[in-house]
């Protein structure tokens, strides 16, 4: 039971205990008041005419049949109220276990929760942990990335949409977002157009994810998560220090880590 439903049952019982001490005197006072008998008289005889003399005489009290009624009265009162606060003390009783019923369904529900993520994170790690073999860090490129895929002019507007818009192929798309995001990672201080491409980059990059993330047969697969997280740190990167400085040394390792995996779970059809 609760702490509410602890007081108010303290208290309940408490209002019956001062109630039935005071229904007690009043019935011991009651029921003493009899009808005295005049000494030196018949206790049958004179008792009648004494009776009769109560009954009809002026100035005399009331008949010791009153004393009786009031008792009574207030004997139904007081089984009236032990009876609504029987009730009261009912009904806190029900409501006290209804909140402990659902406490302990939500606890339940908490454990299940957790046992079920735990499940979830044990059966993929696995498959995280096989796909997930030691990095090969490439090294850092001061090439023009332009001329690396081949693309002589980058204002033109044709062979930048052959190049980098989404062809709405997700396998094809994500494959063109690697290679240029993998260009990206590994450009070096100084290197030309070095922030022209990494601008195009994260456009490509938010066209990628826009296009992707509302698709719940995409978002379902693997490649799609391993992307996704590359996505963010390297964009994050974009944000933090712009994009004319490279990508920073000591982040390389996972972000490559991640490349990787994507192109695995690609091949593995996930």
């Amino acid at each position: 039971m609760g702490r509410r439903a602890r007081l108010g049952a303290c208290l309940a019982v408490g209002v019956v205990t001062v109630g039935t001490v005071i229904l007690v005197g009043m019935a011991g006072t009651s029921f003493s008041i009899g009808v005295p008998v005049p000494l030196g008289t018949s206790h049958a005889g004179d008792l009648r005419g004494h009776q009769r003399a109560t009954s009809i005489g002026p100035g005399m009290t009331q008949p010791a049949s009153g004393g009786l009624g009031t008792t009574a009265a207030a004997l139904c009162g007081a089984l009236a109220a032990a009876a609504c606060v029987a009730r009261g003390l009912a009904a806190l009783a029900r409501r006290a276990a209804a909140e402990h019923h659902t406490e302990q369904e939500d606890a339940a529900a908490g454990r299940r929760s957790l046992l079920a993520t735990v499940a979830a994170v044990s059966a993929v790690a696995p498959a995280t942990a096989a796909l997930a073999a030691p990095v090969d860090v490439p090294d850092r490129i001061n090439q023009d990335p332009y001329e690396l895929i081949g693309l002589g002019n980058p204002e033109d507007s044709k062979e930048d949409k052959k190049e980098f818009y989404m062809k709405k192929k997700y396998r094809a798309d994500t494959y063109q977002l690697l290679k240029h995001m993998k260009i990206s990672g590994s450009l070096d201080k100084g290197t030309p157009n070095m922030e022209k491409w990494n601008k195009r980059i994260k456009e490509e990059m938010n066209d990628w994810v826009a296009l992707y993330r509302r698709q719940d047969l995409v978002v379902g697969r693997q490649s799609y998560y391993s992307l996704y997280s590359a996505v963010n740190t390297l964009a994050s990167h974009f944000t933090s220090y712009g994009p004319k400085f490279p990508f920073p040394s000591k982040r390389r390792a996972r972000f490559y880590e991640l490349i990787n995996t994507t192109e695995k779970y690609l091949e593995k059809g996930k």
